[in-house]
């Protein structure tokens, strides 16, 4: 079994690659840049196929000879037409399952992205191809870019939600999902939504970074009208997308666990304590940044 994997310098493929490996896998990483490639693959027996999304006939002939393909594209204005190129021509070349990576607002709200991910959903369901979306909900490590550190050395993590809890998942769960979808040869022909075994308060999150840490992290929740005017007046074209989305965890609506990880793989997803301890050099790396400046 051989799977094409995108997205192999990326938050998840990245892992996917490792997963399948290990799971003595397969594997043909598509990348555009080679020798990045062979960085972020850096002793992992695995091939790499040059291509391009804006260029189908290059996803084509990576995924010639492929059983599976793991399906990642970057938001942006061209992703749904890239990831229903690239998905019909790896169909065409003989592909049998495709795991996309999706969102878990697909069909459940309006936002730019949410559409995207419904639509791609709904146009590989269409194809002669076994699918499974991977639906996760707020990535875990999408908490580093909350810190801020002030001219004494304070560090907060700012976020406008109060008390509020999300079922925020390790992206480790997500890769470890989508391999074993993939190795497993048995989609869903649906989607699966993931998320951790609980919603987590961004209090809870500060206390695990601290323990991991030894440094005194303290969460803060602006107020969100503020939160708002700073975002649009950075220039987010989706400040008013993010500020909503804030504002139903904030009101408790957006709480939400799923136990799929677990169905999937056989082990329950892991908590914020175990990502933090997994990731204890990336959460200094974020503090450090911010504190440089940088």
């Amino acid at each position: 079994m051989t799977i094409l994997v995108t997205g192999v310098t990326g938050k998840t493929g990245h892992r996917v690659v490792e997963s399948l490996v290990t799971r003595g896998v397969g594997v043909r990483g598509l990348v555009r840049d080679l020798e990045r490639g062979k960085m972020a693959t850096l002793g992992m027996a695995i091939e790499l196929a040059l291509g391009d999304f804006d260029d189908p006939e290059t996803v084509a002939e990576a995924a010639r000879g492929c059983d599976g393909m793991y399906l990642v594209v970057a938001d942006g204005k061209n992703q749904m037409s890239q990831e229903i190129d690239a998905a019909r021509v790896a169909v065409e070349a003989g592909v049998e399952h495709i795991v996309k990576l999706s969102s878990s607002d697909a069909d459940q709200r309006r936002t730019y992205w949410a559409i995207a991910h419904s639509d791609i959903e709904q146009a590989l369901a269409k194809m002669d191809v076994g699918y499974s979306a991977v639906r996760p909900n707020y990535f875990m490590d999408g908490f580093l870019d909350l810190f801020k550190v002030d001219s004494s050395g304070n560090i907060t993590m700012e976020v406008p939600i109060g008390d509020g809890k999300i079922g925020a998942i390790d992206p480790y769960d997500i890769a470890e999902t989508s391999a074993a979808l993939l190795a497993g040869g048995k989609p869903l022909n649906g989607h699966a939504l993931l998320t951790g075994t609980e919603n987590i308060s961004m209090k809870r999150v500060a206390d695990a970074f601290a323990s991991v840490t030894g440094r005194k992290i303290t969460y803060v929740s602006p107020d969100p009208a503020t939160y708002r005017a700073e975002l649009e007046i950075e220039g987010s074209a989706s400040a008013g997308d993010i500020a909503d989305i804030y504002e139903e965890v904030r009101s408790g609506t957006a709480e939400v666990v799923s136990s799929e990880v677990e169905r999937i793989t056989g082990t329950p997803a892991r908590s914020i304590e175990q990502f933090a301890s997994a990731n204890v050099d990336a959460i200094n790396a974020a503090i450090s940044g911010v504190n440089s400046g940088g």
